[in-house]
């Protein structure tokens, strides 16, 4: 008897026809060439797993209203920010997953529910063979000429082109979609607006601070060095900050350099300010151009209080769910259920865990299912996909999809396609694919007079119907 708790994962594969749009890095200086690698005694070309990513994920937003998550310079690269999003607010997270680092902390991650192979050219099926096409802005500088401007050369470039066909695959977990967890230092709820810490935030109050304007250039300043008559500037821009060198220590440990601020700098018992060091510590630093500054970010912009002369700073990363007009978070018997625009979207579950906490996201079914289907018809009717100022045609010409035990692309490997004869091809191994153990129910099967199946009819376990099909999510 088969198991009813058993999860159905998804997976599809599809094999379409196009050019490879996706280059790779440019030779002698004006050829753009495209991402190829050698399969037997042939050279195919391939469309790179991100940029089946990107144009899944473009289809989403053009058809869907996927909306794009937001980013952060937080860390040494750009990443996904999740103080502002997270996988009940932005279904980008939900289906592709993300890296958060925290400085020197765990970094918060999440498998993508959502796989993608890399687009690969199928072999036999016109080779790579080094096609190159010759382009140049001839419109361009005739019509700079029409208009008087003088010395005008075009600007010569090549690329290089393949069209043939590719087979892709895609698979859903549908496990971890709709699901994600973080381990953070605290949790708090207050005012219908959930508080989640994950880097505990902490405060330094600089005093004696004098705010100055010079011809619209806002700064602020205090008296230190030597004699205490050397002016240390403060000059912030939002949430970065550039500060005088000599407001702050370097420290090291574990060979990993932080800043803080100088104990002198800070409101307190000013007998102890010699000893005493501040509270933030910084990680992720620049020296300036001069040398005479250190270059760093904080969590929240700076604050100045005039009337006491200080300067509040806060650093740490914490994410607020709730105390928004259009999202609201409310406490329900142990959860905390989030709704946007009076909608509900989400449970989010908190459990102490030792030291820390656990924080569980789980999407409401009704949304999880939409999600899933939408990932399904963009594949099934085809993706958006321009690069190169060109449009390019991933529409399955075959498709075959179905529910597994497992997340993997198990038809993939099986299916490649022959020649039927000069206008038409048939695709092989799909009879095969079928045998496969992690099978569950009945798969769809999508195929063209272009790519054909043969006596598709008298194949088990298949259905043509892509709403019953989907009906089984």
């Amino acid at each position: 008897m088969p198991n009813q708790n058993q999860p159905k994962h998804i997976t599809v594969t599809a094999i379409f026809e196009a050019f490879a749009l996706n280059r790779d890095e440019k030779i002698g200086r004006n050829i753009l060439s495209i991402k190829k690698l050698k399969q037997g005694n042939e050279v195919v070309s391939f469309i790179s797993k991100p940029a089946m990513r990107h144009y899944l994920f473009e289809t989403l937003k053009k058809s869907c209203g996927w909306k794009e998550s937001a980013v952060t310079g937080q860390g040494d690269v750009v990443q996904f920010d999740i103080t502002q999003d997270d996988i009940l607010l932005s279904p980008e997270l939900d289906a592709f997953g993300y890296m958060y680092t925290i400085g020197n902390q765990t970094a918060i991650t999440r498998k993508a529910p959502v796989g993608i192979t890399k687009a690969v050219g199928l072999r036999g099926f016109y080779p790579f063979e080094g096609d190159t096409a010759f382009h140049a802005n001839h419109d361009l500088v005739l019509r700079g000429i029409k208009q008087g401007i003088e010395n005008l050369k075009p600007s010569p470039y090549s690329k290089e082109e393949h069209f043939t066909f590719y087979k892709v695959s895609f698979t859903i977990d549908t496990e971890v979609l709709g699901t994600d967890e973080w381990i953070v230092e605290n949790c708090s709820y207050e005012n219908g607006a959930l508080s989640i810490k994950l880097k505990e935030p902490k405060v330094d109050m600089l005093r004696n601070v004098e705010k100055k304007d010079e011809n619209g250039e806002v700064y602020y300043e205090i008296l230190g060095g030597d004699n205490r008559e050397k002016a240390l500037k403060i000059f912030i821009e939002g949430k970065k900050l550039k500060v005088d060198k000599e407001l702050m220590t370097e420290k090291n440990k574990d060979n990993k350099k932080t800043l803080q601020f100088k104990g002198d700098y800070l409101q307190g018992n000013e007998r102890e300010g010699s000893r005493r060091r501040g509270n933030i510590s910084i990680e992720e630093f620049d020296v300036s151009e001069d040398g005479n500054y250190y270059v760093f970010n904080v969590s929240e912009e700076p604050e100045y209080i005039g009337e006491e002369r200080v300067l509040k700073i806060k650093d740490g990363i914490q994410k607020v769910i709730g105390g928004k007009s259009n999202i609201r978070c409310q406490e329900n018997e142990g959860k905390y259920e989030v709704f946007v625009n009076e909608k509900k979207i989400g449970d989010i579950y908190i459990e102490r865990i030792e030291s820390k906490y656990k924080v569980r996201f789980v999407t409401v079914e009704e949304e999880k299912k939409e999600r899933i289907k939408q990932i399904l018809e963009a594949i099934k009717n085809g993706l958006y996909a321009q690069s190169s100022t060109e449009a390019n045609t991933i529409v399955p010409l075959f498709l075959m999809a179905g529910f597994v035990k497992v997340p993997s692309p198990v038809f993939h490997p099986y299916l490649d396609i022959d020649c039927l004869d000069a206008k038409a091809y048939r695709v092989i191994g799909v009879r095969d694919a079928l045998q496969n153990g992690w099978i569950l129910g009945k798969v769809f099967l999508m195929d063209s007079e272009k790519l054909q199946v043969p006596h598709k009819d008298k194949l088990e376990k298949i259905t043509f119907d892509w709403n019953e099909f989907v009906k089984e999510i």
